[in-house]
């Protein structure tokens, strides 16, 4: 989508956090201590075959240090845990994910992999609540000495997205109760589309700083980025040209793209992808000429007090996420430039929320 940002749905690598951090001479040390309940087989193919049995963590990453010659780090306390586990013929990527779920980075050098951090798990809250969660819920990217953190569900099924909202919201609501006044950067999510005006009542209405407007429609996804100084009306008609100039260049490529197949004689049931670019674009400008720009999220700046607040219009509003990732976020930062990335949920269905009318009419 044409505009000042655009987005990408695409899941990337991964979680990093590097305080304690132990170096890989150190797990070699412990290694040779203790080696009994752990069979450690690596294939020529470069799978894995492991058999532990409790085994502590740092004994069993010295293993898979050794086999894929990379570096490797792990936090001090999660360096004690026992694994247990009996897989086959893994990859390492498959491997580390049964020990560590999500709590795991790779750093590249731009063609292999050069380094593994592994985490501890969430932290938990109160003592009164006694609930496990971690206050970053997403992946990190490693590249070119930069991190990048997306805040974003593990996949895109009902169960995911639905525990990632009640993940966010726990975080936004400690957040609002410990430093209310604090400002933080949110993406916040619809729950279907929203029209021109119906957004910018919105915004006018929860008395909030937009920062970027989200434009989607069902996986098109793509973003208008705020100038300075500038008003979101100015915004929203500068977001409608971009986005106009964008469906109709679609539109166009699509038509050409389809006509010139047939003019070389190719059948429709030869070009099913071409058909199916096509129809997409046919949709994107039938919903603009209907209904204008379709939004559904937008990117905010606020309190944290404020952005809880959202989180009880459950009518227009489907996540309040703030853009907070605790001191895993602290520690990422200490050592890379990072950057803060989330993408809105696409709403679950394909229309516009209606317009809520005075008098309920």
């Amino acid at each position: 989508m044409n505009s000042d940002h655009c987005y990408t749905r695409q899941l990337l690598v991964l979680l990093l956090m590097l305080s304690f951090i132990v170096t890989p001479h150190s797990l070699s040390a412990g290694a040779s201590e203790k080696t009994s309940g752990l069979q450690f087989t690596p294939h020529p193919d470069g799978t894995f075959s492991v058999v532990s049995q409790s085994v502590p963590l740092e004994i069993l990453l010295s293993k898979i240090g050794e086999a894929a010659n990379v570096k490797i780090y792990v936090d001090s306390e999660s360096k004690k845990r026992t694994v247990t586990i009996d897989v086959k013929n893994i990859s390492l990527i498959q491997l580390l994910k049964r020990i560590a779920g999500d709590n795991y980075a790779l750093v590249y050098d731009g063609h292999d992999v050069t380094a593994l951090h592994v985490l501890p798990q969430g932290k938990a809250q109160s003592a009164e609540s006694a609930v496990a969660f971690s206050d970053f819920s997403g992946q990190v990217k490693i590249s070119n000495q930069r991190a990048r953190m997306f805040f974003m569900p593990v996949d895109n099924t009902k169960d995911a997205t639905d525990n990632y909202i009640k993940k966010r919201h726990e975080v936004l609501s400690k957040l609002s109760k410990e430093v209310p006044h604090k400002e933080l950067h949110a993406q916040i999510s619809f729950n279907g589309y929203l029209s021109s005006d119906q957004i910018v009542a919105l915004l006018n209405e929860k008395q909030l700083d937009p920062v970027t407007l989200n434009i989607g429609w069902k996986d098109n996804g793509g973003g208008y980025d705020l100038k300075r100084g500038e008003s979101i009306e100015e915004a929203i008609a500068s977001a409608a040209l971009h986005h106009n100039r964008f469906i109709e260049q679609l539109q166009e490529d699509a038509d050409m793209q389809v006509a010139k197949l047939r003019q070389k004689g190719i059948s429709d049931a030869q070009m099913r992808s071409e058909l199916a670019f096509q129809q997409n674009a046919n949709d994107l400008t039938s919903v603009f000429h209907d209904k204008g720009v379709p939004f559904y999220g937008v990117r905010v700046a606020a309190t944290a007090k404020q952005l809880h607040a959202l989180t009880s219009d459950d009518q227009t509003i489907r996540l309040v996420d703030p853009l907070w990732g605790g001191t895993v976020e602290d520690e990422i930062a200490n050592v890379y430039p990072t950057t803060k990335i989330a993408m809105p949920l696409v709403p679950d269905n394909e229309i516009f929320i209606p317009e809520v009318k005075e008098d309920g009419k």
